[in-house]
């Protein structure tokens, strides 16, 4: 996906537009030059022809139109026709001569784009629209003001991931988890997936580290802060605290046999690691092709996951010379993270608790300053 998506606003006319560079100048709206970019850096991006979607058919592409209302002083960026906006009065006109872009109709899996849902949010007492990568509760939450927006919004498609300062969500590496966690494809009838992972919180060494201490502490902290926007909200904290070593995807008993003798017979040597900071994965879709479930989760930072990636590499290479081939390598699944919370992504402010999380504890410091995390032997 090629083309790179900017939110701009108008205080002039009180309406914010999702359009590319430098698009808003030439336009014929009324006060262009009030248009500033609300983000510096681009929310997302989409295809600038359906022919670029080339995983997708083209029923699993749709095209981003722009329209404009004089009476309403408002850019709507859409995927609607004309004559179905219309029918809602405002008398839209089209803005650009071809879509702004194309993007898929559904979360599909992509190796190489990590992919954001658009949402359109609607505020009746405005008369404005916002389409952008933040749901209804960052939305309100960018005015303070939870009256001014509909409490719905609607996902009109998913582009790629943006790199502005609040487009810290996308769907997980191995999106749909089909296999199950972090294992992107269905398993084959007699298959199945296994893990290993290290249990931080309830280990007899790792929590009485100074590192473990600092992180135990802080995972407890920001912890509160998830659920200070919903209660019902049920962090992981204490003994719940992990890091997945590995994800072993779709095999029979006899190889996960194998695989387990590797990993008894290994000799683990413990990897000092700390965190960078707080993002959401979006992992899996619901039975009714929905998405919600958005984990929240704080990620090795890039020194010390490579450090991981090159010691379990090592012990997939230790798997597949006993025989079993490494089905999904560690390496193309997600990131080292502790996961700190599941939240539903429709209505959570997922941006704005990541804001005060990562103000909160910042970038780095997660295990203390100038002190890390030990990471002993996982559990199989």
């Amino acid at each position: 996906m090629d083309q790179a998506l900017y939110l701009y606003h108008s205080g002039l006319n009180g309406d914010f537009a999702l359009l590319s560079q430098p698009t808003i100048s030439t336009l014929n709206i009324t006060n262009p030059e009030s248009y500033a970019l609300f983000q510096e850096d681009p929310v997302a991006f989409v295809a600038r022809s359906a022919s670029l979607l080339a995983q997708s058919d083209d029923d699993q592409t749709v095209a981003l139109n722009v329209f404009w209302s004089e009476s309403r002083k408002d850019v709507q960026t859409t995927t609607r026709s004309l004559d179905d906006l219309n029918s809602h009065s405002g008398d839209y006109v089209e803005l650009l001569d071809a879509p702004l872009g194309y993007f898929f109709s559904s979360p599909m899996y992509s190796e190489d784009d990590r992919l954001v849902p658009l949402t359109l949010v609607y505020s009746d007492s405005d008369k404005d629209a916002i389409t952008s990568p933040f749901n209804v509760a960052d939305v309100a939450a960018l005015f303070n003001d939870d009256s001014v927006f509909r409490d719905t919004g609607s996902v009109i498609g998913w582009g790629a991931k943006g790199s502005c300062d609040l487009c810290n969500l996308a769907t997980s590496e191995t999106f749909p988890s089909a296999g199950g966690a972090d294992c992107p494809e269905k398993c084959d009838e007699g298959k199945k997936c296994a893990n290993a992972i290290y249990h931080v919180g309830k280990d007899d060494e790792m929590p009485n580290t100074l590192g473990g201490q600092n992180f135990l502490a802080n995972m407890k902290l920001a912890g509160e802060v998830v659920s200070s926007f919903d209660s019902s909200v049920e962090p992981e904290f204490g003994t719940k605290v992990h890091v997945s070593f590995e994800y072993w995807c779709c095999y029979t008993d006899d190889e996960l046999s194998t695989i387990k003798k590797v990993l008894d017979d290994w000799e683990w040597e413990p990897q000092d690691v700390s965190y960078d900071r707080a993002e959401v994965r979006i992992d899996n879709p619901n039975s009714d092709g929905t998405v919600s479930h958005y984990s929240i989760c704080i990620f090795l930072d890039e020194e010390s996951n490579n450090k991981m990636l090159d010691y379990v590499g090592s012990i997939e290479a230790a798997i597949e010379a006993a025989g079993v081939k490494i089905n999904s390598p560690r390496k193309k699944q997600e990131p080292y993270h502790s996961t700190l919370a599941v939240v539903d992504g429709r209505t959570y402010p997922v941006e704005e608790a990541l804001k005060k999380i990562n103000e909160m504890v910042p970038p780095s410091t997660w295990t203390g300053v100038d002190t890390k995390l030990t990471l002993t032997v996982p559990d199989w």
